[in-house]
């Protein structure tokens, strides 16, 4: 995949973007921003790509609640402890390759993005508390690695497509809210997209 520097740029906000969602639940900050600041306008420009309209609605819906932005960030915390960070007891759905892969949770997969970092002189930093397989990472390093036409992307692509499928599948049957099932269903519809991503005229989220 060769692709100009605007769109790689536009690609690699959008993995920081979908990386940050499964990393914490959104601040209230960020929330204030995603319904009504630059990340409203950042959502309503990739809706115009028809292969991120269905995904987007979809976030967009979960956000429009009529609750304020202080009453969806705790509604939206709870939700996201609940799916990910283990308080949904047997539901909890861990966000790590090596989770949906063979083998077991943190086995091999930790093993060869841990060794993948290091052959890219990248290394996690001191207090991240996730694992070198966790979804954020390997989408942060997907962003670096495509933003600096590294071939290495590609095999990391794959890498995804292989255990993200299940685990999206998983996030969209359980996830009430709307918010993680629609970035699960765009996180597919990206990995599929080898073109320009649109944006609005100011690139940024916030």
């Amino acid at each position: 995949m060769t692709l100009p520097p605007a769109a790689l740029a536009d690609r690699a906000l959008l993995w920081h973007w979908l990386a940050e969602v499964f990393l914490a639940a959104p601040s209230a900050d960020r929330l204030a921003a995603l319904r009504d600041g630059a990340g409203r306008k950042w959502l309503a420009a990739l809706a115009t790509e028809p292969a991120f309209a269905a995904p987007v609605a979809q976030i967009r819906t979960a956000l429009a609640v009529p609750q304020d932005t202080a009453q969806l960030q705790t509604r939206l915390t709870i939700a996201f402890n609940g799916l990910f960070l283990g308080l949904g007891g047997k539901r909890t759905l861990a966000p790590n390759d090596s989770a949906w892969s063979k083998g077991g949770l943190f086995r091999a997969p930790v093993a060869e993005m841990t060794a993948l970092l290091a052959a890219c002189d990248l290394r996690l930093a001191e207090g991240c508390c996730e694992a070198p397989d966790h979804l954020s990472v390997e989408l942060m390093l997907l962003a670096h690695l495509e933003t600096h036409a590294d071939p290495r992307a590609e095999p990391l692509r794959d890498r995804l497509r292989l255990w993200l499928p299940g685990f999206c599948a998983a996030v969209r049957a359980e996830d009430r809210t709307g918010f993680w099932a629609g970035a699960a269903a765009l996180l597919l519809a990206a990995l599929d997209h080898d073109e320009l991503i649109p944006q609005p005229e100011e690139r940024t989220v916030k």
